[in-house]
């Protein structure tokens, strides 16, 4: 029996779930639903349309699932994006490893080894380095606070978020955001220069153009 649903390797945040979202329905794919991992279709998927999603995710940066032990690889990972998009269990009593256990009900153990073989890092490290990519995205691409990006990605204060931080990258959260926005302003710079050898070029190639446009 055809399936309509595909799971999909690659998928880590909503940018992922738009673009992919998006691509399949340029191609006349009509989806029921979509979620990090996966996607269901409102009918069943025939072999000629899995040619052809296979095709749209390849040239998107994205793989078909079939392996049994790589979808549950891929499912541990979304549960994890969508642990600390919620805040890393800020409003729960439960641990992440409880958390795991209870939603895929296993015993932590044999998800922890798992995702160990397949990855070669444990499920704790992973979700550090994506909990702080996340704090990344928030330092470059928002003002909030350091105490705010600290609640919302779920660490118990300012120092903890900074500890961790600075062990992983090696600098402090707020090093970390003048570098950027020093970066930011070195490359709006740059493009401003650029345009202004654009504009100059052209008015060297064309010497009718007038520049005077107020009087």
């Amino acid at each position: 029996m055809e399936s309509t649903q595909v799971n999909i390797k690659g998928m880590v945040c909503s940018r992922c779930i738009y673009t992919i979202r998006e691509n399949l329905h340029k191609a006349g794919m009509f989806i029921r639903d979509i979620s990090l991992g996966k996607v269901a279709f409102c009918k069943p998927i025939a072999e000629i349309d899995k040619v052809k999603i296979r095709s749209i995710l390849s040239d998107l940066g994205f793989e078909l699932i079939s392996d049994k032990k790589e979808k549950r690889l891929e499912e541990i990972k979304a549960f994890i994006h969508t642990w600390i998009e919620e805040g890393s269990g800020k409003d729960s009593n439960l641990s992440l490893s409880e958390s795991l256990a209870r939603h895929f009900i296993i015993h932590y153990d044999s998800l922890s080894e798992l995702f160990s073989q397949m990855e070669g890092k444990s499920i704790e490290k992973y979700h550090i380095e994506k909990r702080l990519e996340a704090v990344k995205e928030l330092l470059v691409y928002t003002d909030l606070s350091l105490s705010k990006i600290a609640f919302k990605k779920g660490f118990s204060s300012v120092h903890h978020l900074s500890t961790q931080f600075k062990k992983v990258t090696g600098l402090n959260p707020s090093h970390f955001r003048e570098i950027q926005a020093a970066k930011a302003q070195v490359l709006n710079q740059n493009s401003m220069q650029n345009d202004a050898i654009h504009i100059g070029n052209y008015v060297t190639d064309n010497p009718e153009v007038d520049l005077n446009f107020a009087e």
